[in-house]
């Protein structure tokens, strides 16, 4: 897949989390489910903030020539890219400071942020073509990728957390 492509698909689902938020109330945007699951607000700051600190950092690294060149994707990194998406399935990592979302006050502190990532994955597109390949930036269970496997990371990391907002949105219907 190239990154027109990408960025086409990324568009897409991203457009649905946007959608979306018009139809909730502060309540149901912050509401959890039980005391260590996410609400959907922090289901989407999660989002936000791993393409921005994460995703977009490494692109940004690779792009500045401060990747590394000899690092390889793990076994499960070369499935996922290959495959282009996560295996359906819930991966649950214990609460921290440093990785569980903060739980928004609202949902007008969240669509700016959102829209504004939107816009900085759509000016990030027509510069990867420029990036060597060769130079990567390690995730921590993938392995080593390069700036395009990390730009279609943005797109994978969004389209797997849809089944979790399913489950969240039927939550705060019922």
């Amino acid at each position: 897949m190239n990154t027109v492509e990408m960025l086409r698909l990324f568009e897409e689902v991203a457009e649905q989390y946007v959608k979306a938020l018009d139809g909730y109330s502060v309540e149901q945007f912050t509401k959890k489910p039980a005391a260590d699951e996410w609400s959907l607000g922090q289901l989407y700051n999660h989002l936000i903030q791993s393409a921005i600190y994460m995703q977009i950092q490494a692109i940004e690294q690779c792009a500045s020539g401060n990747g590394v060149v000899d690092g390889d994707k793990t076994e499960n990194g070369v499935m996922i890219i290959g495959a282009g998406k996560f295996p359906p399935i819930s991966i649950k990592v214990p609460d921290s400071p440093q990785y569980t979302p903060a739980n928004p006050e609202s949902i007008g502190e969240v669509k700016p942020k959102l829209l504004q990532l939107i816009n900085q994955v759509r000016e990030l597109e027509p510069t990867l073509a420029a990036i060597s390949p060769d130079q990567k930036m390690p995730h921590p269970a993938l392995g080593y990728m390069n700036a395009v496997e990390w730009y279609q990371l943005i797109f994978m990391h969004f389209v797997h957390h849809l089944r979790q907002k399913e489950k969240l949105d039927a939550f705060v219907q019922a």
